[in-house]
């Protein structure tokens, strides 16, 4: 009977958190350790605004055609920043 509710009981704490591998991770964190993600969180939003505000000023002094590059780079630095905050 225990084996049958604990059974029971794993099944609806696995639907009910929607079992996925980064709930099980993220309880393993540390405090300090996700005191560092959230810096790193912090960090690449912050990098992500100022990029998009030089894009934005780009075009508006250059043009859209003087600036296409410089947007593409910074698209591609914002999809290797969103990568590695999905590893971390």
């Amino acid at each position: 009977m225990k084996n049958k509710l604990l059974t029971v009981t794993l099944f609806g704490a696995v639907l009910g958190l929607g079992f996925s591998p980064a709930y099980v991770r993220a309880a393993d964190d540390t405090v300090g350790e996700k005191a560092e993600e959230a810096v790193n969180d912090t960090g690449r939003a912050v990098k992500k605004g100022a990029r998009s505000v030089k894009d934005k000023t780009c075009e508006l002094v250059n043009g859209k055609m003087e600036c296409a590059g410089k947007k593409l780079k910074n698209k591609a630095k914002n999809t290797v920043d969103k990568v590695e905050d999905a590893t971390d």
